[in-house]
């Protein structure tokens, strides 16, 4: 009688041991898939922005943004370079320099420093007119515009004959960062 009471709690500790087992396996299974999906809809999920200065909401994401997304931020860094004059082109070579990497920051500020060198010296103020903006690949634009320029020497303002320019504009946005790759001018092959 004694044996047949103690194997009958120790078969019920032993399936109640089982039972607490498998909801502990069951518990963790469920955290590491809550866990998981939490985390891919976390680095998934779209942001919708709409801008004060442009007229188009666009999508963002932490691997990137639409097309909407890279064209204004292409308006935007072509206005820091291409919309200038002597008197703020300083100030918009140094905000353009923050959004591009360090390792390829010294090559483009020597192009920016000879076109601030070119516009100070000539007292040229140049602005954009965008012809045409296309998505070439995955994060770069091409973009044609033209550059009407005047000089100003004392009181007399001289226009400059207008100028038909494509640049080339690589973009990279990293964990909600943008960052400018590439800003070139493409020229145009000659036969």
């Amino acid at each position: 009688m004694k044996f047949k009471i103690k194997g009958n709690r120790d078969k019920q500790i032993g399936l109640a041991f089982i039972t607490l087992s498998a909801l502990f396996v069951m518990s963790v299974a469920g955290n590491v898939l809550s866990g998981s999906l939490a985390w891919h809809f976390y680095k998934t999920r779209d942001t919708i922005i709409t801008p004060m200065a442009y007229n188009q909401p666009y999508r963002l994401n932490t691997y990137g943004g639409d097309t909407t997304a890279l064209s204004m931020f292409a308006m935007s860094f072509a206005s820091l370079r291409l919309s200038v004059s002597p008197e703020s082109i300083d100030t918009s070579h140094r905000v353009l320099l923050r959004f591009v990497p360090s390792e390829s920051r010294d090559a483009l500020k020597k192009v920016l420093d000879v076109e601030a060198d070119r516009i100070k010296k000539g007292g040229i103020t140049t602005r954009f007119d965008l012809q045409s903006l296309s998505q070439t690949e995955d994060g770069a634009m091409a973009m044609t515009v033209k550059l009407s320029s005047s000089t100003t020497n004392g009181g007399i303002t001289t226009a400059l004959p207008d100028q038909l320019r494509t640049y080339r504009i690589n973009m990279a946005y990293e964990n909600g960062i943008i960052r400018l790759l590439e800003f070139s001018e493409l020229k145009p092959t000659t036969t």
